[in-house]
């Protein structure tokens, strides 16, 4: 695994494995930069990976869910996100008081980004495929854009995979939410 530092000049894409897995991995064409894995198929418990780190990220609650993100070592909780009302959007906080936006960036929900307080985005996913295969269509995958004044973020790989992080879980609830709506439909 390389340093997200060394990432800078290069197209950077997550990209899963396989479809009947949770398993991420951010990569460029030749390197592999940091890796999400969930605990299981329909855990929200994850770990993040990046070359020098791991943290355990969690959804906690039941009625107003949080984030909370942690070293994999330790119980101190370093960052929390807390999503508004409708789900689309939510503040990520860390302990250091750095504070984040995030937040579905579209109508179709096929952009996520990461933002300052000023509005611009730091981190963009970019849904869809490096590959452009028809197993690809059933896989959770998109182009990772970083701007350059993100690059000096001490926190970038952490954010950036919390970022992920969320993103899968916006399309999961919004994937159970559509499924739910039509089995209702039906009676």
């Amino acid at each position: 695994m390389k340093q997200l530092a060394e990432a800078k000049e290069t197209e950077l894409f997550w990209e899963q494995p396989k479809a009947s897995q949770r398993n991420f991995f951010l990569r460029s064409e030749k390197y592999i930069f940091a890796q999400l894995e969930f605990d299981s198929a329909f855990s929200t418990l994850a770990e993040a990976t990046s070359p020098d780190e791991q943290w355990i990220f969690k959804r906690v609650g039941v009625f107003s869910t949080q984030v909370k993100v942690q070293q994999a070592d330790s119980e101190i909780i370093l960052a929390s996100y807390y999503p508004s009302w409708i789900g689309s959007q939510g503040k990520i906080q860390f302990l250091n008081g750095e504070e984040y936006d995030w937040n579905v960036a579209n109508f179709f929900g096929t952009k996520f980004a990461i933002y300052k307080d000023d509005g611009n985005e730091l981190i963009t996913y970019l849904s869809g495929s490096r590959s452009k295969k028809f197993s690809n269509l059933f896989k959770r995958e998109a182009q990772v854009v970083i701007a350059p004044e993100a690059w000096q973020i001490k926190e970038l790989a952490l954010l950036m995979l919390l970022g992920w992080y969320l993103v899968i879980l916006h399309k999961e609830d919004s994937a159970a939410v559509a499924a739910s709506g039509s089995i209702a439909s039906l009676y």
